[in-house]
């Protein structure tokens, strides 16, 4: 998520902005946002939305390192200002942050934030505009609507971004510590569920306006956070008459001078629950708005940071519900909850699973659940199949296990030799091997892969059948080679157990790691003793390279929608991935070396520190028309034969369900001569490979597989996308059995 951080206050300073550093140091250390920050370079309280109209205005620039570790005097220092970005500090993000500084309002800070300083962030625009905290809190309609804090919120809304407005209000000007930290801690969290919030309701709220106390009973999961409208009060005058002061033109003049114990007193007498009455009673107030400053109905209640989404009560179950269980900072999250936003209007959408608790009492509540494999309800799916649709089958290893896929192709060949799948998927062989030094026994039973390497024609690439992401993958020319390769797994592994305990998974074969450790650690290491099938292939070494991509090799990853039993469809936007170095032919490389693979392998989750290639397929240069619809009718082809053979040949590993719907990312090489080969089948594709820039691609998937395939599932309809030639649609059926 790509946060865009702004405020009313200004720069940091112990006096005017006191807040700002525990928050972005909360931020920078507890989650993964992307953060900007552009600020006012001075203080510019109670200026609302306004924009100094007329004005050109300014950048200059400031950077921070982490300082709220513990109490100290230099937590609000910075280093600048600088009139440009300082390089040494700019480039040096894992250290400094960067704080860009506006001659302007709040207002004008977040139009200029997320149109040109920081919309490509690490390629990414801006998801939340997020205001504060600002040094006093901003409940009632006194101070609300004057507010510059709330002001920049409203702003971000009037361009398409949902934003947050956070206020901290204090009853001393004795900053203490703990509170800060505490007030971060808990603001981070609480932002967390309203983004949430706001995606799942972007129809309804732009805005929330929050409002912490600084208070010692603030504690995470102790103190009430509340949905709260606004108060609404009123002022006498904020000014005050200057009786005995006349400027020397004879004109009255008016002091600044707001009753504020005035509408603190009003507030006490106000036992309405109200933004400021939550804050008395020592909460944490949340007020969703429109643009046009109303409270938006009907969120009540309490929030929970804890508990799941949902958790609020409700009395009518819709007759149709889609639960999404997967993080809302999930790359897909948002396109899949506009989709459905989209197709079905009036769709109750949740992340809470305790809905499935009530499906076996409303026999007219139908749920569609997006989530995880493991999230799913094995019991509901078998007994509730017209009420529970899911997103994956249970059991497709035929195609998704690479020996299993294997296996798969070779049956149906060899019953259907005029497949395309015969010529279309490369010379493969099994191989099992527990350690490194039974390898030669292993090349004893498959004596054909043995005497195919030692004829010396050819490159092989090794896979694991069960790793994904590269892991694994090696290139070799001899037997001597491979054994080295699987000296080196067993390195790698012993490397690893010097650090941290294994632990297994599934079935005992793939070590999964933590999430977000695999979000930053992208590399071609493997667990050897937690592997042991693996396939050998013929490495196809004349792949097509195009010389406006600087001869770079690329393969095509297609995303593949099945349906009920069974109806397969091909997306036609399909993706060119590119390797990050120039292809070299590996036939070349010396055989007493490891052959590198920065050439070969195209997985961009492999790039992750450079700026991965990835290009639409139908918009690829130095590739005509022509050529290009004679690849796309090969892929349709292949794709519709290998469904096939997985339904009718290993149909204990692949079976279609009524009641599901999955989505394959399937990846495939054009060779020199505009021939295709398949490579493999993946559940749960990374879409996340298709980068913020093409994520348009990733919307339109999502729209037409919810509009043309979860609809009529549900519905128990048929899907009339007949037609392989409609240049209209963007899935195009393959399959229909």
């Amino acid at each position: 998520m790509h946060v865009l951080l702004t405020n009313d206050d200004g720069p940091l300073n112990d006096n005017s902005c006191p807040y700002i550093k525990y928050l972005v140091d909360e931020i920078n250390t507890s989650t993964n946002w992307d953060l900007s920050i552009v600020i006012p370079n001075q203080q510019r309280s109670w200026i609302g939305k306004a924009h100094f109209a007329g004005k050109t205005l300014t950048t200059s620039y400031i950077y921070t390192k982490y300082s709220t570790d513990e109490p100290n005097p230099n937590i609000n220092s910075y280093i600048g200002p600088f009139k440009t970005p300082e390089p040494k500090y700019h480039l040096n993000r894992d250290e400094y942050q960067e704080w860009c500084l506006i001659d302007s309002t709040p207002a004008a800070c977040a139009d200029i934030g997320i149109h040109y300083l920081y919309k490509n962030s690490k390629s990414k625009p801006i998801d939340l505009v997020l205001s504060g905290p600002n040094f006093g809190k901003n409940s009632s309609n006194l101070y609300i609507l004057t507010s510059g804090t709330v002001g920049a919120a409203m702003e971000a809304s009037t361009h398409g971004i949902k934003s947050i407005a956070l206020s901290y209000s204090f009853n001393s000007l004795d900053h203490d510590f703990k509170i800060l930290k505490e007030a971060a801690k808990i603001s981070v969290k609480l932002i967390e569920k309203l983004y949430q919030k706001l995606i799942l309701n972007h129809d309804t709220i732009d805005i929330f306006s929050v409002n912490v106390p600084l208070i010692p009973s603030l504690k995470l999961g102790t103190t009430k956070i509340q949905y709260a409208p606004i108060l609404q009060n009123s002022w006498h005058s904020i000014y005050e008459e200057d009786l005995e002061s006349i400027n020397e033109q004879g004109q009255l003049q008016f002091k600044w001078n707001p009753d504020f114990k005035k509408v603190y007193k009003d507030g006490l007498s106000d036992f309405n629950h109200t933004d400021s009455r939550v804050l008395l009673n020592e909460g944490i107030s949340v007020t969703p708005l429109k643009a046009t400053f109303r409270t938006v109905e009907p969120l009540t209640g309490e929030i929970v940071l804890d508990a799941e989404e949902g958790d609020e009560s409700k009395d009518d179950i819709d007759t149709f519900i889609f639960l999404i269980t997967i993080p809302s900072s999930a790359y897909i999250f948002k396109p899949l909850v506009e989709s459905f936003q989209k197709n079905f209007p009036s769709i109750q959408i949740t992340t809470d699973s305790s809905i499935l608790l009530k499906i076996n009492n409303h026999p007219h509540l139908k749920v569609f659940h997006y989530g995880e494999y493991e999230d799913l309800d094995i019991d509901l799916i078998q007994s509730h199949p017209k009420q529970y649709f899911i997103p994956s089958y249970i059991f497709r290893k035929a195609l998704i296990r690479k020996h299993y896929l294997y296996n798969t192709i070779h049956h149906y060949v060899t019953k259907n030799p005029e497949s395309v799948l015969k010529e279309a998927f490369p010379e493969t062989y099994n191989l099992e091997v527990d350690y490194a030094e039974f390898l030669d026994d292993s090349l004893d039973d498959a004596y054909e892969l043995r005497d195919e390497i030692n004829k010396g024609e050819k490159v092989w690439i090794l896979k694991p059948s069960m790793s994904d992401k590269g892991q694994g993958i090696r290139l070799f020319k001899t037997i001597d080679q491979l054994q080295e390769v699987f000296n080196s797994f067993e390195e790698e592994e012993e490397e690893e157990d010097d650090d941290e305990d294994e632990d297994e998974e599934g079935e005992g074969q793939v070590q999964v790691q933590d999430e977000s450790e695999q979000d930053n650690k992208h590399d071609t290491g493997i667990i050897l003793s937690q592997l042991r099938h693996f396939v050998v292939q013929e490495y196809k070494s004349s792949p097509l390279l195009l010389s406006n991509y600087d001869d770079k090799k690329f393969h095509l990853r297609i995303y593949v929608v099945c349906s009920g039993n069974l109806k397969v469809f091909v997306y036609k936007n399909i993706l060119t991935l590119f390797a990050s170095a120039k292809y070299q032919d590996p036939i070349n490389e010396p055989e007493d070396q490891e052959i590198p693979l920065d050439g070969h392998l195209t997985n961009t989750c492999l790039q992750e520190d450079e700026e991965p290639l990835v290009v639409p397929f139908w918009s690829l240069q130095g590739l005509d028309d022509a050529s290009k619809i004679k690849i796309f009718d090969q892929i349709k082809s292949i794709i519709g034969d290998l469904y096939k053979a997985a339904s009718t040949i290993d149909k204990i590993n692949f079976q279609p369900l009524d009641n599901a719907i999955e989505l394959f990312g399937i990846d495939c090489l054009i060779n020199d001569d505009l021939s295709v080969n398949l490579l493999e089948v993946n559940s749960y594709p990374d879409f996340k490979q298709t980068g913020d820039e093409l994520k348009g691609i990733i919307y339109e998937l999502f729209d037409n597989v919810v509009k043309d395939v979860v609809n009529p599932l549900v519905d128990n309809k048929s899907n009339e996308q007949q037609t392989l030639e409609d240049d209209e649609t963007t899935l195009v059926k393959v399959l229909d059995i």
